[in-house]
């Protein structure tokens, strides 16, 4: 489930988390994150993991699916109280949003890091992903969807998502099931084949160039090239 930041609401919030039910995180592109100097958060482990034993070794172990992940830090906007409920986290997203808006709009990289720093403290309840260079050409995941999803749409680049669970399942949502959601919810269902063509045809980009990582190899999304 994903919303363009800039816009969501506390009743957006509330619907990711009672209907979708996995982690509420907001995407940032790339180009801004280089700008403000955000970090990828396992930078931050790697640059500690020596003062740090146990985080050492927790860093020796990968991803199962072979891929790098995308979180950056953590943050609340400095005008939330706890920052979980759906008004403090909806401030922080939509404020997120704003910032991107003003990257978008080509703010210079030190307003851009006066502005950032003085809107949102450290830690935080809304995870910060941070998108791969060239979205979909470094990495196909829900990040670069979202944020090609923004850029298709004509939105800042900043995308609030939150995965489908399945209560009964225990798993993610079926593809059924969230057709049915969203027929139900008066919402858009976009499956990321649909991205990846617009995408591409719109930036002339062949698809040959986008990245498709060793485990979906054999997946579905391979009859997109």
């Amino acid at each position: 489930m994903m919303f363009p930041s800039e816009l969501v609401t506390p009743a957006n919030v509330a619907q990711m988390r009672e209907d979708a039910g996995g982690l509420i995180c907001t995407a940032l592109s790339d180009e801004h994150c280089k700008k403000l100097q955000l970090p990828f958060i396992a930078t931050v482990y790697d640059n500690v993991q020596n003062l740090y034993p146990v985080i050492r070794k927790m860093r020796s172990h990968g991803l199962p699916y072979g891929a790098r992940s995308s979180f950056s830090v953590n943050v609340n906007h400095v005008n939330a109280f706890t920052g979980i409920t759906d008004t403090d986290r909806a401030l922080t997203i939509s404020e997120l949003g704003n910032e991107a808006r003003n990257f978008m709009l080509g703010s210079s990289k030190e307003d851009l890091i006066k502005s950032f720093g003085s809107k949102f403290r450290l830690p935080g309840h809304v995870p910060i992903l941070r998108g791969a260079p060239g979205l979909m050409k470094s990495r196909l995941g829900h990040t670069e969807l979202g944020l090609a999803l923004c850029e298709l749409a004509k939105q800042a680049p900043s995308v609030v998502m939150c995965e489908m669970m399945d209560s009964k399942t225990f798993k993610a949502l079926s593809l059924s099931d969230a057709k049915k959601y969203a027929e139900k919810n008066d919402l858009v269902l976009v499956d990321g084949k649909t991205v990846i063509n617009l995408w591409c045809a719109i930036k002339k980009i062949p698809k040959k160039e986008i990245y498709v990582p060793p485990y979906l190899k054999n997946d579905a999304i391979n009859k997109a090239f």
